[in-house]
């Protein structure tokens, strides 16, 4: 049978939505039965959308990448920032509620060293340090990576003990929910072949509004999880293009999590965006699209930032 292409509706300065190598197969046990053994693309029946449903994202910039040199060993970092922050919506009226945003100098091989003062127009900008154990040069990246996951942990969790009833993690879920409120993670990008054949071609069959029936992953932490479609792709995008997996952790119990499946699978492509509007379309949702603009913007300037990093290094080595 001849190759057949397909377009990745994503824009080129983005990764791929769909990264599903065949030999990337999760090596946690997966168990495609804990709802039902008739895997078919499942239609819920009409229920309304929570009062409010809650979603929490982070984004990070670095300001710029530095290189030490400790006795001959250099030591890679960068000067980054990082923000999160929450998209209430409800009927009525929604609202972004960003964090004050975090400055870190993030270093790799284990280093640590004083926080850094930089003095920038009137004010200060305090970056503290964090450090990852790899000696790698893109190790300081996992220390960027475990702060902003860190502050969505905390944010999620906070925003479940003021009751919202359903908090929307971007990615993979990372905090419990509680009895008065339910969380599950949105994973735009696809990334793992979680669902072996003939059960990972239901993919390909789901139409908007539907989903795959749930299935269990055994992390220490086991998840219940199921493939949604946002959108119908174009007939020139590949077959899987629109589709988020979700997920919710396994202590809620299967038949709470086959609710949550049915209550996304109906209303989350209500919040699937355009690409009018926005290059990861659909599976960029309009309020973490949204959400991340107003992140970025509170980062401040990255240039003006990035000058007065130059600037204190400068009179850093004047003084020397």
């Amino acid at each position: 049978m001849p190759l057949t292409l397909r377009i990745d509706p994503w824009e080129p300065s983005y990764a791929s939505a769909l990264k599903l190598d065949d030999d990337r197969v999760t090596t946690r046990p997966v168990d495609p039965f804990v709802e039902t053994e008739d895997w078919r693309p499942v239609e819920p029946q009409p229920m309304p959308r929570p009062e409010t449903i809650v979603f929490v994202d982070g984004v990070q910039r670095v300001e710029t990448r530095v290189i030490g040199d400790e006795d001959g060993r250099l030591i890679y970092g960068a000067f980054v920032s990082v923000g999160v922050g929450a998209a209430v919506v409800r009927d009525g009226g929604s609202k972004l509620e960003p964090s004050a945003a975090r400055r870190i100098i993030a270093l790799g091989g284990g280093e640590s060293i004083e926080p850094f003062e930089v003095e920038c127009g009137s004010g200060t900008l305090a970056f503290q340090p964090e450090s990852e154990p790899e000696k790698t040069p893109d190790a300081w990246h996992k220390a960027v990576d475990r702060v902003r996951r860190d502050g969505e942990t905390r944010l999620g969790q906070q925003m479940m003990e003021m009751g919202h009833p359903l908090v929307i993690a971007d990615g993979r879920l990372t905090f419990q929910p509680t009895r008065k409120s339910h969380a599950v993670g949105v994973a735009k990008s696809i990334r793992t072949v979680y669902l072996e054949r003939p059960y990972s071609g239901v993919l390909a069959e789901l139409r908007p509004r539907t989903r795959t029936p749930v299935f269990e992953i055994a992390y220490n932490n086991p998840v219940y999880s199921w493939y949604v479609r946002l959108s119908t792709p174009r007939i020139i995008d590949h077959p899987l293009a629109g589709i988020v997996q979700v997920e919710t952790m396994a202590g809620i119990g299967i038949a709470e999590a086959v609710r949550l499946a049915d209550l996304t699978a109906q209303h989350l492509p209500s919040f699937a965006s355009d690409s009018m509007w926005d290059a990861r379309a659909p599976q960029n949702l309009y309020p973490v699209g949204a959400l991340e603009s107003l992140l970025r913007h509170e980062l401040g300037d990255h240039e003006w930032i990035r000058r007065h990093i130059e600037v204190h290094f400068h009179r850093q080595g004047v003084a020397a």
